[in-house]
């Protein structure tokens, strides 16, 4: 496995956000993603995820390198069991002894086919994350005929959790993110998503925030349409800056590199995800 800082000393380059969030980009991000045999069956899917990936981290980082690693057997299509309960890690962190994955140095990504009808549909911790919904993904269109906005459909809201899910394995919580009032429209970017129109409990537990870590206030969406940003905004990127951690462990390693990884993951609040077609929906 190859091995990087995560910032490449004196080739960090600021810039000043809408907010005065001094927004900087890091030297260099590896992302790499892997499906599933039942994912990997819809002929689009890989033009669709590496494309989506690089538009959405795309600001990130000097250079952005999205790659895929092929085709990983699970024991189940469910994306947030196979983080919470370790199968994932576990592969990536020992897998590489067999040659059979590569690790990436910033996102090791997991694409499956579990449904995003049921809750949850995602993970993502430090370096790691799982998502379900390869099919509704391989139906959108490509990401270069698509605007940075877009409305909320069922194959964009996959495709944003998609990119929420990378945040939280790149340290970001669910207020970095941004709600951009628009008149009867509001935006928001992938780590807030459809937890702006939650209420009662998913709230309270998953976005009960009047601001967001930068300082900008969070308007009301009550009322207002639905608009989906496809890459992170300003105090995301920022957020991703501030992310510092170790690399991966240097393979081979033991049990207790997968469990100090899950320790982590744990102290963590936990990010669930569901979509319900053609509506708005809890989402995490």
């Amino acid at each position: 496995m190859r091995r990087r800082e995560f910032l490449l000393g004196g080739g960090v380059v600021g810039t000043l956000g809408a907010v005065g969030v001094v927004t900087t980009l890091v030297g260099e991000l590896e992302v790499r993603w892997w499906a599933t045999p039942r994912a990997a069956q819809y002929e689009a899917l890989r033009e669709r995820v590496t494309g989506y990936l690089e538009r959405g981290l795309d600001g990130l980082a000097l250079s952005v390198d999205v790659s895929h690693g092929g085709v990983v057997s699970v024991p189940t299509e469910n994306a947030h069991r196979l983080v919470a309960d370790g199968a994932w890690p576990r592969r990536l962190l020992t897998g590489g002894v067999g040659g059979t994955v590569d690790p990436a140095t910033d996102v090791n990504l997991l694409v499956t086919d579990s449904s995003m009808r049921r809750s949850p549909t995602g993970a993502g911790i430090p370096y790691v994350a799982a998502v379900g919904g390869a099919r509704h993904v391989a139906r959108a269109p490509p990401a270069t005929d698509v605007e940075d906005v877009v409305p909320d459909r069922f194959t964009f809201r996959t495709i944003q959790i998609l990119v929420h899910e990378c945040g939280h394995a790149l340290g970001l919580r669910h207020d970095h993110g941004t709600i951009r009032d628009d008149g009867a429209v509001a935006v928001v970017s992938p780590m807030v998503s459809g937890y702006a129109w939650a209420d009662g409990p998913l709230r309270r537990e998953q976005f009960d925030f009047d601001r967001n870590r930068c300082g900008r206030p969070y308007p009301s969406v009550r009322g207002r349409e639905p608009r989906l940003r496809l890459g992170f905004d300003d105090c995301e990127r920022h957020g991703v800056t501030r992310f510092r951690r170790p690399g991966l462990p240097t393979l081979p390693v033991g049990e207790s590199a997968v469990d100090d990884l899950l320790a982590l993951a744990r102290s963590l609040p936990t990010c669930a995800t569901c979509l319900d077609d053609g509506e708005r929906s809890d989402q995490g």
